[in-house]
């Protein structure tokens, strides 16, 4: 098995040719990822500082959001466009490729001492119970993905998660091994977060915007910024900031 990256650059993003979207590579979503990277508790889990049941606390939290993603991203690709169909069939792979991540990340939970399984296994309000910001976060990525238009449900997810988790938290299987005790199987999630694959689809995403955000449309590409902006912050830099509170 390959070993989990150890450091994850932010130079994975592709270089877009519309100018708004090189303000939001340039402006949100580099300098969002560079945070997350210097967050305090990111620190202290590298350094095995943070207390596990903490560490496990996060992870379960994040599990109970990512556990829907395999649904969400082949929602994405229902609701492309009908005839686009090379965006369509890369999100139908996507979704493939991500109904294997709730499973794996559920492992890292487990592995953890943390309720992976009850996770997975729900249902959603008795299994576990969430943070109330977790709790946020989930609404807001389902409401853009189910009821604000397409190609904002792309900004938010495609660009707003998967253009900045493979610096977060591709950054943290190291310590979950030499610190936490996991072995690399248990540590495949971020492994994955943390590889081509994964920075490939928050790059599609760009090109997705690239192609469906005409160069005169100045409101969706401030609606596309704010919600690109809005969940890779949450996800980037929220999740940490969420710990720091407990």
């Amino acid at each position: 098995m390959a070993s989990v990256i150890e450091n994850v650059p932010t130079d994975y993003l592709i270089a877009v040719g519309s100018p708004w979207l090189q303000r939001m590579k340039n402006d949100v979503l580099e300098p969002i990822a560079a945070k997350g990277l210097k967050h305090p508790v990111l620190a202290d889990i590298r350094s095995g500082r943070l207390p596990r049941e903490k560490f496990a606390r996060m992870m379960a939290n994040l599990q109970w959001v990512i556990t829907g993603f395999p649904e969400y991203v082949a929602a994405l690709a229902a609701r492309c466009p009908k005839n686009d169909h090379v965006v369509k069939a890369a999100l139908l792979e996507n979704a493939y490729i991500e109904r294997d991540h709730p499973f794996l990340l559920a492992q890292v939970v487990n592995a953890l001492g943390g309720p992976g399984d009850a996770i997975l296994e729900g249902p959603d309000w008795v299994s576990f119970e969430p943070d109330p910001y977790i709790h946020a976060l989930r609404i807001i990525i389902e409401g853009y993905v189910y009821h604000r238009p397409w190609v904002e449900g792309m900004a938010a997810t495609a660009v707003g998660v998967e253009t900045v988790t493979p610096a977060v938290f591709g950054s943290l299987g190291k310590a979950a091994i030499e610190h936490y005790g996991l072995s690399e199987e248990d540590a495949e999630w971020f492994r994955i977060h943390g590889g081509e694959v994964e920075m490939e689809h928050g790059n599609d995403g760009l090109r997705v915007l690239d192609k469906y955000v005409g160069a005169d449309d100045i409101n969706t590409q401030k609606a596309c910024t704010a919600g690109a902006s809005l969940v890779s912050d949450a996800i980037g830099v929220g999740i940490f900031d969420m710990v720091a509170r407990w």
